[in-house]
Protein backbone atom coordinates (compact mmCIF):
# COMPACT_ATOMS: atom_id res chain seq x y z
CA UNK A 1 0.00 0.00 0.00
CA UNK A 2 3.13 2.27 0.71
CA UNK A 3 4.44 1.64 -2.27
CA UNK A 4 1.28 2.66 -4.62
CA UNK A 5 1.01 5.84 -2.86
CA UNK A 6 4.93 6.47 -3.17
CA UNK A 7 4.38 5.87 -7.48
CA UNK A 8 0.96 7.82 -7.06
CA UNK A 9 2.40 11.60 -7.83
CA UNK A 10 4.89 10.40 -10.54
CA UNK A 11 1.76 8.60 -12.78
CA UNK A 12 -0.06 11.74 -11.94
CA UNK A 13 3.06 13.87 -13.69
CA UNK A 14 2.39 11.47 -16.70
CA UNK A 15 -1.16 12.16 -17.20
CA UNK A 16 -1.01 16.09 -16.94
CA UNK A 17 1.75 15.80 -19.82
CA UNK A 18 -0.03 14.16 -21.81
CA UNK A 19 -2.78 16.18 -21.54
CA UNK A 20 -0.78 19.09 -22.25
CA UNK A 21 0.58 17.58 -25.45
CA UNK A 22 -2.84 17.07 -26.75
CA UNK A 23 -3.89 20.53 -25.63
CA UNK A 24 -0.73 21.85 -27.77
CA UNK A 25 -1.35 19.30 -30.66
CA UNK A 26 -5.36 20.49 -31.17
CA UNK A 27 -4.34 24.37 -30.65
CA UNK A 28 -1.49 23.61 -33.42
CA UNK A 29 -4.14 21.71 -35.84
CA UNK A 30 -6.77 24.61 -35.16
CA UNK A 31 -4.05 27.27 -36.09
CA UNK A 32 -2.37 25.26 -39.21
CA UNK A 33 -6.32 25.18 -39.70
CA UNK A 34 -6.94 28.84 -39.76
CA UNK A 35 -3.63 29.41 -41.55
CA UNK A 36 -4.78 26.83 -44.43
CA UNK A 37 -8.03 28.91 -44.36
CA UNK A 38 -6.96 31.99 -44.92
CA UNK A 39 -4.51 30.70 -47.59
CA UNK A 40 -7.22 29.56 -50.00
CA UNK A 41 -9.39 32.44 -49.35
CA UNK A 42 -6.61 34.80 -50.24
CA UNK A 43 -6.38 32.60 -53.59
CA UNK A 44 -9.65 32.77 -54.21
CA UNK A 45 -10.32 36.23 -53.45
CA UNK A 46 -6.79 36.83 -56.21
CA UNK A 47 -8.58 34.69 -58.80
CA UNK A 48 -11.57 36.87 -58.77
CA UNK A 49 -9.84 39.76 -58.22
CA UNK A 50 -8.00 39.26 -61.31
CA UNK A 51 -10.89 38.17 -63.31
CA UNK A 52 -13.08 41.65 -62.13
CA UNK A 53 -9.52 43.31 -63.64
CA UNK A 54 -10.88 41.21 -67.15
CA UNK A 55 -14.27 41.62 -66.97
CA UNK A 56 -15.92 44.43 -69.63
CA UNK A 57 -18.49 44.49 -67.41
CA UNK A 58 -16.71 47.33 -65.49
CA UNK A 59 -15.06 49.09 -67.84
CA UNK A 60 -16.01 53.12 -67.60
CA UNK A 61 -18.08 53.51 -70.58
CA UNK A 62 -19.37 56.60 -69.31
CA UNK A 63 -18.12 60.43 -67.83
CA UNK A 64 -20.50 62.05 -65.99
CA UNK A 65 -19.41 65.64 -65.63
CA UNK A 66 -21.68 68.18 -63.26
CA UNK A 67 -21.14 72.07 -62.41
CA UNK A 68 -19.57 73.35 -65.72
CA UNK A 69 -21.08 76.83 -66.73
CA UNK A 70 -17.26 78.68 -67.37
CA UNK A 71 -15.26 75.68 -68.62
CA UNK A 72 -16.10 73.50 -71.31
CA UNK A 73 -17.24 69.75 -70.44
CA UNK A 74 -14.82 68.40 -73.06
CA UNK A 75 -12.01 70.32 -71.22
CA UNK A 76 -12.86 68.65 -67.99
CA UNK A 77 -13.01 65.31 -69.80
CA UNK A 78 -9.77 66.32 -71.51
CA UNK A 79 -8.31 67.01 -67.94
CA UNK A 80 -9.31 63.83 -66.35
CA UNK A 81 -7.61 61.73 -68.72
CA UNK A 82 -10.25 58.86 -68.15
CA UNK A 83 -9.63 56.95 -72.33
CA UNK A 84 -9.70 53.72 -73.39
CA UNK A 85 -12.51 52.74 -71.11
CA UNK A 86 -10.04 51.49 -68.12
CA UNK A 87 -11.82 48.94 -65.36
CA UNK A 88 -13.10 50.72 -62.22
CA UNK A 89 -10.90 49.04 -59.79
CA UNK A 90 -7.76 50.40 -61.26
CA UNK A 91 -9.03 53.49 -61.93
CA UNK A 92 -7.45 55.97 -59.39
CA UNK A 93 -9.64 58.41 -58.40
CA UNK A 94 -6.85 60.56 -56.65
CA UNK A 95 -4.97 60.95 -59.96
CA UNK A 96 -8.22 62.14 -61.77
CA UNK A 97 -8.97 64.72 -59.17
CA UNK A 98 -5.28 66.25 -59.57
CA UNK A 99 -5.63 66.17 -63.35
CA UNK A 100 -9.16 67.99 -62.68
CA UNK A 101 -7.54 70.72 -60.23
CA UNK A 102 -4.99 71.73 -62.41
CA UNK A 103 -7.41 73.90 -64.22
CA UNK A 104 -7.44 77.75 -62.81
CA UNK A 105 -11.20 78.30 -62.69
CA UNK A 106 -12.03 74.41 -60.72
CA UNK A 107 -12.31 75.27 -56.93
CA UNK A 108 -13.18 71.60 -55.53
CA UNK A 109 -13.36 68.46 -57.56
CA UNK A 110 -15.20 65.43 -56.53
CA UNK A 111 -15.07 62.19 -58.71
CA UNK A 112 -16.70 59.09 -57.80
CA UNK A 113 -17.14 55.43 -59.42
CA UNK A 114 -20.54 54.19 -60.39
CA UNK A 115 -20.65 50.38 -60.54
CA UNK A 116 -20.60 48.63 -63.58
CA UNK A 117 -19.51 51.20 -65.37
CA UNK A 118 -19.84 54.94 -64.80
CA UNK A 119 -17.63 57.83 -63.19
CA UNK A 120 -19.24 60.81 -62.01
CA UNK A 121 -16.73 64.54 -62.40
CA UNK A 122 -18.57 67.16 -59.97
CA UNK A 123 -17.03 70.15 -60.07
CA UNK A 124 -17.39 73.83 -58.40
CA UNK A 125 -15.93 76.64 -60.41
CA UNK A 126 -14.25 79.64 -58.64
CA UNK A 127 -16.57 82.95 -58.96
CA UNK A 128 -15.08 85.96 -59.33
CA UNK A 129 -15.30 88.87 -57.22
CA UNK A 130 -13.63 91.75 -59.01
CA UNK A 131 -10.77 92.11 -61.63
CA UNK A 132 -7.14 93.05 -60.23
CA UNK A 133 -5.41 95.31 -62.64
CA UNK A 134 -2.02 94.60 -62.34
CA UNK A 135 0.38 94.79 -65.50
CA UNK A 136 -2.35 92.42 -66.80
CA UNK A 137 -6.34 91.94 -65.56
CA UNK A 138 -6.57 88.75 -63.42
CA UNK A 139 -9.29 87.45 -61.75
CA UNK A 140 -9.74 87.11 -58.28
CA UNK A 141 -12.17 85.68 -56.67
CA UNK A 142 -13.59 86.62 -52.63
CA UNK A 143 -11.20 84.46 -50.63
CA UNK A 144 -9.00 86.83 -52.56
CA UNK A 145 -6.98 84.47 -55.02
CA UNK A 146 -5.86 85.32 -58.13
CA UNK A 147 -6.01 81.94 -60.37
CA UNK A 148 -6.38 83.56 -64.22
CA UNK A 149 -5.91 86.34 -66.42
CA UNK A 150 -8.89 88.00 -67.96
CA UNK A 151 -9.20 86.84 -71.76
CA UNK A 152 -9.44 89.09 -74.68
CA UNK A 153 -12.98 88.14 -75.44
CA UNK A 154 -14.12 88.22 -71.89
CA UNK A 155 -17.29 90.67 -70.73
CA UNK A 156 -15.30 92.40 -68.09
CA UNK A 157 -18.46 92.57 -66.30
CA UNK A 158 -16.62 92.66 -62.57
CA UNK A 159 -16.07 95.59 -60.77
CA UNK A 160 -11.96 96.54 -61.24
CA UNK A 161 -9.42 96.63 -58.79
CA UNK A 162 -6.82 99.43 -59.34
CA UNK A 163 -3.96 101.23 -57.12
CA UNK A 164 -1.20 98.33 -57.62
CA UNK A 165 1.09 97.43 -60.19
CA UNK A 166 3.31 93.95 -60.51
CA UNK A 167 6.49 96.18 -59.22
CA UNK A 168 4.51 97.20 -56.09
CA UNK A 169 2.79 93.46 -55.65
CA UNK A 170 6.34 92.14 -55.63
CA UNK A 171 7.97 94.02 -53.50
CA UNK A 172 5.70 93.97 -50.67
CA UNK A 173 3.17 90.91 -50.93
CA UNK A 174 2.08 91.60 -47.55
CA UNK A 175 0.73 95.40 -47.86
CA UNK A 176 -0.32 94.45 -50.95
CA UNK A 177 -2.50 91.63 -49.68
CA UNK A 178 -4.36 93.96 -47.10
CA UNK A 179 -5.27 96.13 -49.73
CA UNK A 180 -6.76 93.59 -51.60
CA UNK A 181 -8.48 92.03 -48.67
CA UNK A 182 -9.86 95.56 -47.95
CA UNK A 183 -11.11 96.10 -51.08
CA UNK A 184 -12.77 92.51 -51.20
CA UNK A 185 -14.54 93.10 -48.13
CA UNK A 186 -15.94 96.67 -49.21
CA UNK A 187 -17.33 94.63 -52.30
CA UNK A 188 -18.67 91.63 -50.10
CA UNK A 189 -20.99 94.61 -47.90
CA UNK A 190 -21.64 96.05 -50.85
CA UNK A 191 -22.94 92.83 -52.63
CA UNK A 192 -24.92 92.38 -48.76
CA UNK A 193 -26.27 95.41 -48.39
CA UNK A 194 -27.41 96.59 -52.24
CA UNK A 195 -27.56 100.47 -50.69
CA UNK A 196 -27.54 103.23 -53.27
CA UNK A 197 -25.26 104.65 -54.58
CA UNK A 198 -23.55 101.87 -54.44
CA UNK A 199 -25.68 99.24 -56.19
CA UNK A 200 -22.92 98.36 -59.01
CA UNK A 201 -19.38 99.52 -58.77
CA UNK A 202 -17.19 99.93 -61.77
CA UNK A 203 -13.76 100.60 -59.73
CA UNK A 204 -12.49 100.17 -56.25
CA UNK A 205 -9.21 102.27 -56.13
CA UNK A 206 -6.57 100.89 -52.90
CA UNK A 207 -4.17 103.26 -52.06
CA UNK A 208 -2.13 102.67 -49.16
CA UNK A 209 -2.05 106.67 -47.94
CA UNK A 210 -5.69 107.57 -48.33
CA UNK A 211 -7.45 103.71 -47.82
CA UNK A 212 -10.16 102.89 -50.21
CA UNK A 213 -12.41 104.50 -52.91
CA UNK A 214 -14.54 103.51 -55.41
CA UNK A 215 -16.75 104.67 -58.43
CA UNK A 216 -20.34 103.80 -59.05
CA UNK A 217 -21.34 102.24 -62.16
CA UNK A 218 -24.53 104.59 -62.72
CA UNK A 219 -23.37 107.74 -61.66
CA UNK A 220 -19.92 107.68 -61.75
CA UNK A 221 -19.63 109.14 -58.27
CA UNK A 222 -16.46 108.59 -56.62
CA UNK A 223 -16.82 107.32 -53.02
CA UNK A 224 -14.25 107.55 -50.32
CA UNK A 225 -14.54 104.53 -47.80
CA UNK A 226 -11.28 104.74 -45.79
CA UNK A 227 -10.38 101.58 -43.93
CA UNK A 228 -12.95 100.34 -41.89
CA UNK A 229 -16.44 100.13 -41.04
CA UNK A 230 -17.78 99.94 -44.51
CA UNK A 231 -21.04 98.63 -43.15
CA UNK A 232 -22.12 101.87 -41.25
CA UNK A 233 -20.49 104.29 -43.42
CA UNK A 234 -22.46 102.54 -46.30
CA UNK A 235 -25.91 103.09 -43.90
CA UNK A 236 -24.72 106.87 -43.45
CA UNK A 237 -24.39 107.04 -47.68
CA UNK A 238 -27.90 105.90 -48.52
CA UNK A 239 -29.37 108.58 -46.19
CA UNK A 240 -26.97 111.30 -47.51
CA UNK A 241 -27.72 110.08 -51.03
CA UNK A 242 -31.41 109.97 -50.10
CA UNK A 243 -31.27 113.65 -48.90
CA UNK A 244 -29.37 114.71 -52.49
CA UNK A 245 -31.46 113.22 -54.22
CA UNK A 246 -35.36 114.80 -52.63
CA UNK A 247 -33.26 118.23 -53.21
CA UNK A 248 -31.98 117.18 -57.10
CA UNK A 249 -28.49 117.71 -56.05
CA UNK A 250 -25.71 116.00 -58.02
CA UNK A 251 -22.63 114.94 -56.44
CA UNK A 252 -19.32 114.74 -58.02
CA UNK A 253 -17.86 113.07 -54.86
CA UNK A 254 -19.00 112.20 -51.40
CA UNK A 255 -16.30 111.66 -48.43
CA UNK A 256 -16.99 108.77 -46.12
CA UNK A 257 -13.97 108.15 -44.72
CA UNK A 258 -14.49 110.04 -40.98
CA UNK A 259 -17.58 108.51 -39.64
CA UNK A 260 -18.14 111.41 -37.57
CA UNK A 261 -18.87 113.85 -41.21
CA UNK A 262 -19.36 113.24 -44.87
CA UNK A 263 -18.21 115.84 -46.97
CA UNK A 264 -20.12 116.36 -50.46
CA UNK A 265 -18.37 117.92 -53.26
CA UNK A 266 -21.32 118.95 -55.83
CA UNK A 267 -21.17 118.58 -59.40
CA UNK A 268 -20.01 122.04 -60.95
CA UNK A 269 -21.48 124.06 -63.44
CA UNK A 270 -18.79 123.42 -65.94
CA UNK A 271 -18.84 119.67 -64.97
CA UNK A 272 -22.78 119.57 -66.05
CA UNK A 273 -21.76 121.28 -69.56
CA UNK A 274 -18.63 118.81 -70.03
CA UNK A 275 -20.60 115.88 -69.21
CA UNK A 276 -23.38 117.26 -71.25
Amino acid sequence: MSQKKFFRPERQREEKGGERFQEVLRRTIRAASYILFLILLSFAGHQLYARLLEDPFFEAKKVEIEGCRRIPEKTILSLAGIEGAPNLFTLSLKEVTGRVEAHPWVEIVRVRKIFPDRVRIQIEERRPMAILQLDEPYYIDSKGVIFSKVGDRDGYDFPFLTGLNRGAFDKDPAAAKHLINKALELLRIVDQKKIPPMEEISEVRMEKAFGIRCFTQAEGVEVRMGWDSFGEKLRRLSLVWSDLQKRGVAAESIDCSDLKRMVVKKISSQTKLERR
